[in-house]
């Protein structure tokens, strides 16, 4: 009687049945693992009640995206079966080093200097440390580990198979799965994959299906506005940072935070003995967030009608130069300087400090777009501008226009806020200055 072979098979609702027989190794591991209790979009879940989707979830999607895309370039000889296998158990691990909540707790990665050694984005540094402890796994899985840590490290260009800011499967299978749990429509990335290449170190796309390309930039922009940048979200993840910052006063240190599952730090939070903590928590569970008092954008983005007095919020435009600098100062997304940012503005006000939340434009870096690549007519790559050039000056604006300063305060101090409106401002184009 034949030996069978053993499969071991994991069901995914956006693409069906996935083979993950031969990276047990790697995936039976506590750190892999971790990630089915984080979720992929952080606090989103307040705002659509099935956005509960983990980062374990995405990353068996990247995989079998990669698995699939590296399929077809090691068919028409783009990369060896070797590279194909490497970046695919790239894929596989490629969130590993996020924290709690993902991207909130990035700012405490300052405070961490034990991983800060190379200059890459907080949680790929903290996966490659990861990735260093899980040699034997990884071999095991028949994988490369200097070739991995290579990708890790974004040496090797093929890590743009996963990580391509347009067209990576990390990129694809994220713009999917998250749209799907939270405005139920699903990009058309299942097509344009067929027509990727990796060409001269660089992940291109076909000029066949270049509308394909834009309509998926297109799409990540209606994500963004409807999912990404929602104002409620960005306000949690604030006080949900606050509260993180909070826990690094009674003693825990900031790697034992990025090591907690998104249910570890809530946990956390509720046997907290910080009275503050112990307040911004119940206030969290209840849904009572802070609301938004006042902002500052760009003064192109400033509509007259946002001035109006019996409006819930001011918004003041200012000079580009200006927010620029403010939202530069000290990096603006340092804990302590917002810790002091949020008591000056709360002694302006007259309003107790703890009741101020200030919140700064969240990874503004994400949202500048990048053009795609073409691969066109005779071998030339060019660029998606060249054809669409206004269609990049709209994403520039777009994007701009998400990066702004939000001064936040609980619902009984709002008012209050508002009425030092003016105040603030000045304080504000003070720091501008």
């Amino acid at each position: 009687m034949p030996k069978l072979p053993v499969q071991k098979i994991v069901s995914d609702p956006i693409l069906g049945l996935i083979d993950i027989s031969g990276f047990l190794p790697m995936i039976d591991t506590r750190q892999f693992q971790s990630l089915a209790f984080k979720y992929q979009l952080g606090l989103a879940f307040m705002l659509f009640p099935s956005a509960t989707h983990t980062r374990k979830q995405h990353c068996l999607g990247a995989f079998q995206r990669t698995k699939d895309l590296t399929r077809q370039w090691v068919d028409v000889g783009m990369v060896t079966k070797e590279q194909a296998h490497n970046v695919t158990a790239y894929a596989l691990y490629h969130d590993i080093g996020h924290g709690p909540f993902s991207h909130v707790v990035e700012p405490l990665f300052d405070l961490f200097p034990g991983v800060k050694k190379t200059n890459l984005r907080a949680d790929d540094a903290m996966g490659l440390e990861i990735v260093s402890g899980l040699r034997k796994e990884i071999e095991a899985c028949g994988v490369d580990f200097d070739a991995i840590y290579g990708l890790f490290e974004h040496k090797d260009p093929l890590y743009l198979a996963v990580h391509d800011k347009n067209l990576g499967a990390e990129k694809f299978d994220y713009l999917a799965r998250d749209a799907f749990y939270t405005i139920k429509e699903l990009p058309g990335v299942d097509y344009i994959s067929r027509y990727i290449y990796f060409i001269d170190n660089q992940v291109v796309v076909d000029e066949r299906v270049i509308d394909q390309a834009k309509a998926i930039q297109d799409f990540y922009i209606k994500m963004s506005k409807h999912v990404y940048l929602r104002k409620k979200s960005a306000i949690l993840q604030r006080l949900v940072q606050k509260m993180a910052y909070e826990l690094l006063k009674e003693g825990i240190t900031v790697e034992e935070i990025w090591r907690l599952t998104d249910f570890g730090l809530l946990g956390r939070f509720e046997i907290s003995g910080n009275d503050l903590i112990k307040k911004y928590y119940s206030r969290l569970m209840a849904g009572d967030s802070p609301k938004i008092a006042i902002e500052f954008k760009y003064e192109q983005f400033v509509q007259a009608n946002e001035y109006l007095e019996d409006k819930a919020l001011y918004t003041f435009g200012l000079p580009e130069k200006v927010l620029n600098k403010i939202l530069s100062k000290n990096e603006v997304v340092d804990l302590k300087f917002l810790a002091d940012f949020e008591k000056e503005i709360a002694d302006l006000a007259e309003i107790p400090a703890n009741e101020i939340v200030v919140v700064p434009s969240l990874s503004h870096h994400r949202f500048v777009p990048e053009d795609v690549k073409i691969y066109g007519r005779g071998g030339k790559i060019v660029k998606l501008s060249d054809f669409y050039p206004h269609h990049f000056a709209a994403m520039t604006e777009y994007g701009k226009s998400h990066h702004l300063l939000r001064i936040c305060a609980f619902p009984e101090y709002r008012d209050q806020l508002r009425n030092k409106a003016e105040k603030v401002k000045d304080y504000i184009l003070e720091l501008g200055k």
